[in-house]
């Protein structure tokens, strides 16, 4: 808008214009800025959840091989013990989980 305006009546139009060339920019760049503060806290906030995530993960890998490990390790001492106790004529018979 020009300088001279500023003698005008206060007119529809003259919002309108007013609207369009100073308070939509000015209204845009706010958004725009907010807009990227909040994407930036967001992407910072979901690197931080992807790190616990991996963690995690890796800890659950680490968790079910040890279980494996014991499973067949359990599987191993129920066998000889089944031996055992049918050389000693006793029924081997473990609790079904």
């Amino acid at each position: 808008m020009k300088d001279n305006e500023s003698d005008k009546p206060v007119t529809g139009k003259y919002l309108l214009e007013f609207t369009k060339e100073i308070i939509l920019p000015a209204v845009r760049d706010i958004v725009k800025e907010e807009g990227a503060k909040f994407r930036d806290e967001i992407l910072i906030s979901n690197d931080k959840l992807n790190v616990k995530l991996d963690k995690i993960l890796a800890e659950q890998q680490a968790i079910t091989a040890g279980f494996k490990r014991l499973q067949e390790r359990i599987n191993y001492l129920e066998s000889v013990v089944k031996v055992l106790a049918e050389a000693k004529g006793i029924k081997f018979n473990p609790p079904q989980v």
